[in-house]
C-alpha cells in the first residue's frame, strides 16, 4: 500500500479549495500528504485560458456553486480576488499580482516550514469560505497564520518573491512530468488523478477505507 500522495495545489483554484477537507482526512489516515504549490493556471499558463469565452465562465460558476453544495462547503469567491484581471475580462491584467504573491510566499514558506496543509485549513479557509470579506486587509492574514501555528513576519521575511517563483516554477515542470496541467493534481507512485472527483480513486489506488464526510 502506498502511504504518499504529492497534491499540485494552487490558491486560486475553487476545485483544490473543494479538495481541502478531503486531503485532511487523508493527512488523518496516516497518508503523507505533500503539498507542491502552484500558481493559478491563468498566470501559469495563460494561453490555455486566453481565450475563454463567456458561455464556459457561465457553467464553471453553475458548477462550482453546485460542488460545493453537494460536498457540504461555505463557499464564495474570495473578496478581493487574488489574481487582478483587466476589467471585464477573463484576461490577466498586466501588472504586478501583489495579491497573488504575497500568498504565494505565505503558501511555499508553510510547506517549507512543514505545515502546508495546516496553512490550508486556516488561511485558504479565510480566502474561500465565504466568512472574511476583505481577508487581506487588517490582521486576517496574521491571525489564520497564527491559527496555524506559523508567524506571518518570518515566513515572509524568509521567503522572498525570487525564491518563491523559483519553487513555484520547479513544482509547475513537476506537474507536467506528472501527467497534467491542471490542478487539483494527485499523484500515487507516479500515477495522476486530475481533479478533486477523482479522490475515491486515489483512495482506492492507496487501499484505505473509503472517505465518509463529516456530515454524513
Amino acid at each position: 500500500m502506498a502511504d504518499r500522495v504529492d497534491v499540485y495545489y494552487s490558491l486560486q483554484s475553487d476545485y483544490c479549495y473543494f479538495l481541502l477537507e478531503r486531503l485532511i482526512w487523508l493527512h488523518g489516515q496516516g497518508v503523507e500528504v505533500v503539498m507542491r504549490p502552484v500558481l493559478g493556471g491563468v498566470l501559469r499558463i495563460p494561453d490555455r485560458f486566453k481565450y475563454r469565452d463567456m458561455l464556459e465562465q457561465r457553467y464553471f460558476e453553475t458548477d462550482t456553486l453546485r460542488t460545493a453544495a453537494f460536498l457540504g462547503l461555505p463557499y464564495a469567491y474570495p473578496d478581493p480576488s487574488p489574481i487582478s484581471f483587466m476589467s471585464g475580462s477573463l484576461w490577466v491584467a498586466e501588472q504586478n499580482q501583489p495579491l497573488n504573491e504575497r500568498l504565494s510566499r505565505l503558501f511555499v514558506g508553510s510547506v517549507r516550514e512543514g505545515k502546508g496543509l495546516e496553512f490550508l485549513d486556516h488561511v485558504g479557509r479565510t480566502l474561500w469560505d465565504g466568512s472574511t470579506p476583505g481577508w487581506d486587509k487588517g490582521d486576517h492574514l496574521k491571525n489564520a497564520m497564527a491559527r496555524a501555528g506559523l508567524d506571518i513576519k518570518e515566513v515572509l521575511s524568509e521567503n522572498e518573491w525570487p525564491a518563491t517563483e523559483k519553487t513555484l516554477q520547479e513544482n509547475a515542470n513537476d506537474l507536467l512530468e506528472a501527467g497534467h496541467w491542471g490542478v487539483p493534481l494527485m499523484v500515487v507512485d507516479g500515477e495522476p488523478f486530475f481533479g478533486q472527483d477523482r479522490f475515491d480513486q486515489v483512495v482506492w489506488r492507496l487501499g484505505l477505507p473509503g472517505y465518509i464526510r463529516r456530515d454524513a
